[in-house]
């Protein structure tokens, strides 16, 4: 496979198409089946992978996404938090509320809690978007911002609590955020500021 996946399209792909286009062995994409639960459907004598169930696969994984298999236009949002604050209903709701908009708005999100494996998770997501809880902690949540300007070409979203004076915002932007939302904000106008990030 080596066109890009026109938009909405689904694909499927069988286990030498998943080998050719992950760099792995045929071997390996049988062990993904049968050892870590990759979705597999038998298909006349072989087997079949969806797209959407292989980048699902990846995600949860760590393993990087081939851009031949992902819908054309599809963005990649990173929402990174602290452990602490998974606790709060908030966080919890945008990390679903992300996760189901993949099929409406063309998005592929996932999410991690601060520290090496939010930097790792961004090396192999290769997200277009982070967006950042700043309330749980914030140097953390800088360090992320600082470490993810240094890639390039990742659009950076920050939510801060909604009482923050400027001080606080303008920290973030010169850290390097494209955008600073309150943590209040609605949540139709939280998915029109990242469509905008992308315009």
């Amino acid at each position: 496979m080596t066109q890009t996946v026109k938009e909405n399209e689904k694909t499927t792909l069988d286990l030498e198409q998943v080998a050719s286009v992950c760099c792995v062995s045929t071997t390996r994409v049988k062990r993904w089946i049968e050892k870590r639960g990759l979705k597999a459907l038998p298909h006349n004598d072989a087997m079949e992978i969806q797209g959407d169930d292989l980048v699902d696969f990846l995600v949860q994984y760590n393993m990087p996404i081939p851009e031949s298999i992902l819908p054309l236009k599809a963005k990649k949002i990173l929402f990174i938090f602290s452990a602490e604050t998974l606790e709060y209903i908030y966080v919890t709701f945008l990390i679903n509320f992300f996760h189901k908009l993949r099929k409406e708005e063309n998005f592929i999100s996932d999410s991690v809690s601060y520290g090496k494996n939010a930097e790792y998770k961004i090396l192999t997501f290769t997200p277009d978007l982070i967006i950042t809880d700043t309330i749980g902690d914030f140097d953390n949540a800088i360090n992320v911002i600082n470490f993810a300007r240094n890639i390039g070409g990742i659009k950076l979203l920050s939510i801060i609590d909604k009482n923050a004076d400027e001080k606080i915002k303008q920290k973030i932007m010169s850290a390097g955020a494209d955008a600073v939302v309150p943590r209040c904000i609605d949540i139709n106008e939280l998915v029109e500021q990242t469509h905008s990030l992308f315009r």
